[in-house]
């Protein structure tokens, strides 16, 4: 009796003792002869072109991390909060038109980023977040498993354009190559991943499908040519070029349909860099001003490109356009939403553009003469108005020592509502602004996806120093990954932007002013290069030492200008009166 008591009981002790270290040697054994979900999640990635992951590993998505071991091509930039992770996945794909991919563990580690998902769906950013959930046994049940949420999917769905759940490793080639048709052929916005835990772990022989292929969808021959004759009739055409329009195959379509119609180009925020600066037929974006919308008045056709007419640009929506719309994009929602549209075309930017452009070329279309000396005109009053605050001086120091092909990425900060419209840009993804969402901490991070994306192009993140603080963690994925990105910190000790709707709302404040750190001390502790502007006079010199010092070191560098800018105004920066 007692040598059956024992007999059955030594062995359950040492069970109990190596038990774990047992199984995760069984485990891994099991690893290295077959295939895990992980890897087949990693080859799937490779197998649509990526290159590139940003993220920071979980419990439930370790497998993952160890096929990351076997796959040393697909570079993983560890990110210190998961938001970044999105974050730079969106710069990643603003800079380059290739979409981002991020990795998050399931629970608080997915929801961390949701206000980078929601940015990037605003902005119609292509981007692949993918995340894991519970075990079957535990999910969804309420039974207080780890990380446990009753519907993780459904939380991300309103931020997601495209979502998949892959609940087995068979299924996961799948899910991704579906969501990478989707980011190449929809209208480019999130797509989101879930897989669950086990599926993760799990052996799998499955066969990874080749790359998802960009298709091309067939214009509406009809459309266009309503659209043709409509361009063939105008006597007074305008443009307004949106952020559809921002790639180097649109703009210069749009450049040789502005020249052939003489239409002067109004561009957005996010249609900066889609024409030259200074173009003749290029106002800008300064369609709030009155001088712009006394010549959208005067037109008589607007073609819009890649634009849904959102709130800010028009205004709250009081621009008055003229009488006829030629609207074109890709997402057949946004035609008519805001403006309603007398002609509608669906479809890419660049290929609708090239049909009209062959449409009025084959019809014998003789063009019009240019209405530069009017874009002159609307300019030089702006400019008077506006006039040479301190603002735009610095503003003009930062551009001369920048080359065109910077990328620059903007917090909704105090300096930049001055360069929305103030800023030159001379090529297409060079100026990026959350504008959709105007999401604080966005700049950094953005920056560090663009770098990673081009290397050899200088990024520039401008930001306030209450949303610098948002994010400031992953300075130090900048210096570990050797990201060698500038980032300017215009610090006026609060929420400026607020400070200033306080003084004209209330004409009192309270929440606005805050302490700020000391950025020098605070960016050298991270192990970055760090400089202090002691005087506006010298931010164009300090921004060109922190480009040179950002080169040689191989890393970032923090510019922090102390300051007092003013916000320059609601909607306008001008102080027009009636038929000024």
């Amino acid at each position: 009796m007692n040598t059956r008591r024992s007999s059955r009981t030594g062995p359950a002790v040492s069970k109990h003792r190596f038990g774990l270290a047992y199984w995760t040697f069984r485990q891994r054994v099991r690893e290295l002869t077959v295939r895990s979900g992980g890897h087949v999640l990693v080859e799937s990635l490779l197998s649509e072109g990526v290159n590139t992951v940003f993220g920071i590993p979980g419990v439930g998505t370790l497998a993952v991390y160890d096929a990351f071991v076997d796959h040393p091509g697909l570079r993983h930039i560890e990110v210190r909060h998961e938001q970044g992770a999105i974050f730079m996945a969106d710069g990643y794909a603003r800079a380059s038109g290739i979409p981002g991919v991020a990795f998050s563990s399931g629970g608080p580690g997915a929801l961390n980023t949701l206000t980078a998902m929601a940015t990037a769906f605003n902005d119609s950013v292509p981007l692949l977040h993918i995340t894991c959930e519970n075990p079957a046994s535990v999910r969804r049940k309420g039974r207080g498993y780890f990380h446990d949420i009753s519907d993780q999917f459904g939380i991300f769905r309103p931020v997601s354009d495209f979502a998949q759940q892959a609940v087995l490793p068979e299924e996961i080639p799948s899910a991704i190559h579906q969501a990478m048709h989707a980011l190449l052929n929809r209208r480019p916005r999130p797509a989101f991943v879930e897989i669950a835990g086990e599926a993760l772990s799990a052996p799998s022989e499955v066969t990874i499908p080749a790359a998802a292929q960009r298709l091309t969808r067939r214009l509406d021959q009809a459309a266009v040519e309503q659209a043709v004759a409509l361009l063939s009739r105008a006597e007074r055409p305008v443009i307004w070029a949106g952020g559809g329009i921002a790639t180097p195959a649109a703009s210069e379509l749009l450049v040789q349909i502005a020249e052939l119609t003489g239409s002067p180009i109004i561009t957005t925020q996010k249609g900066k860099g889609a024409v030259r600066a200074e173009h003749p037929l290029h106002v800008g974006n300064w369609a709030n001003e009155l001088p712009t919308r006394q010549l959208l008045a005067s037109s008589d056709v607007l073609l819009a490109i890649g634009t849904r007419f959102s709130y800010f640009p028009t205004g709250g929506w009081s621009m008055r356009v003229p009488e006829q719309v030629i609207q074109i994009d890709m997402d057949p929602a946004e035609i008519g939403r805001n403006y309603r549209a007398d002609i509608g075309v669906v479809g890419d930017a660049a290929q609708a553009m090239q049909a009209i452009l062959s449409g009025l070329q084959d019809g014998g279309y003789q063009g019009l003469p240019a209405r530069s000396a009017e874009v002159a005109s609307v300019l030089e009053r702006i400019n008077e108005a506006v006039g040479r605050p301190e603002e735009i001086e610095v503003l003009d120091q930062m551009r001369s020592v920048l080359p065109e092909s910077a990328h620059v990425f903007n917090d909704p900060t105090t300096i930049a509502f001055w360069a929305r419209s103030v800023w030159r840009s001379f090529t297409p993804r060079t100026w990026t602004v959350p504008s959709g969402f105007g999401t604080l901490g966005f700049a950094a991070p953005a920056a560090m996806g663009a770098k990673v994306a081009r290397p050899d192009d200088v990024c520039l993140a401008i930001m306030g120093d209450a949303g610098a603080m948002f994010t400031i963690q992953d300075l130090m994925t900048a210096v570990q990954e050797r990201i060698p990105i500038v980032l300017m910190v215009f610090n006026d000790r609060g929420y400026g932007v607020e400070r200033r709707h306080q003084d004209h709302l209330y004409g009192r404040r309270s929440g606005v002013d805050v302490q700020p750190p000391d950025f020098v001390a605070l960016a050298r502790s991270f192990g970055a290069g760090a400089l202090l502007v002691s005087d506006l006079s010298a931010v164009g010199a300090s921004l060109d030492s922190a480009i040179s010092m950002a080169e040689d070191t191989g890393g970032p560098v923090l510019v922090e200008v102390p300051n007092q800018f003013r916000h320059p105004g609601y909607g306008s920066f001008g102080d027009w009166t009636d038929g000024a």
